[in-house]
């Protein structure tokens, strides 16, 4: 039975790029978007072929695969710099007028820094790539250093294929050997903000998001050290 990809879509960290990308390099009928799990247990199990869907993404958290115990997987992941992803999801939020902290992020005075000092403790914006490689986002429990080594042996270990936002070639090329793909189309830019977006980035801001996400931070670190030492050999 031919592996299935599960492309695990960190907020703002080019994950609509990347499944811009499969769709470009798989067609339609090649990616299927699920976010919830029972989306994705329904994707896996109503496959037509080994073929298609290649490829199920979403803002998932990892785990998902224990829904389908027979079927081959690999996670694909792409990681970005938490204080960057972070400042750019608030902004994100901003520009959307449906999500719940909108009215919250566009108060007169708002601040990031405000807000860290305003909301009560959660997930969120606050260490949520470790919550979604932890597979405890959005379940109510508070990542702490536990969470923080599971999310690494998840990322680290032999069923996943990861890389950064930052310099996404090294996934591409995994994921192109992965998928088969003789010619991989380029990776393209989408869902990005215009870049004279200045709201957020102050030196405050910037603080409050680095004190919030030490665990990200360290995450990603040990990722990108990763990264360069395969490079090494």
């Amino acid at each position: 039975m031919r592996p299935i990809l599960l492309h695990l879509h960190v907020p703002r960290a080019s994950g609509s790029s990347l499944y811009a990308w499969f769709r470009r390099a798989l067609g339609p009928a090649g990616v299927v978007q699920a976010n919830a799990a029972a989306a994705v247990h329904r994707a896996v199990a109503g496959r037509k072929s080994e073929n298609e869907p290649a490829v199920v993404s979403g803002h998932f958290l990892h785990g998902v695969h224990e829904g389908f115990p027979d079927q081959p997987y690999c996670y694909a992941v792409l990681l970005r710099e938490p204080a960057r992803r972070v400042l750019s999801l608030f902004r994100y939020i901003r520009s959307l007028p449906h999500h719940d902290l909108h009215p919250v992020l566009n108060q007169p005075g708002m601040t990031i820094e405000r807000f860290y000092l305003e909301r009560l403790p959660g997930t969120g914006p606050r260490n949520a790539t470790v919550a979604q490689l932890a597979g405890i986002l959005g379940t109510g429990v508070t990542p702490a250093e536990p969470h923080l080594e599971q999310a690494l042996r998840n990322l680290l270990g032999g069923n996943t294929i990861f890389g950064l936002a930052e310099d996404a070639g090294p996934l591409l090329a995994e994921a192109a050997g992965f998928l088969g793909l003789d010619h991989p189309p380029e990776f393209p830019a989408v869902n990005r903000l215009d870049a004279r977006e200045a709201w957020g980035g102050s030196e405050a801001d910037l603080a409050a998001i680095t004190a919030a996400n030490q665990l990200d931070l360290a995450l990603y670190a040990r990722a990108k050290a990763a990264l360069a030492d395969r490079a090494a050999l």
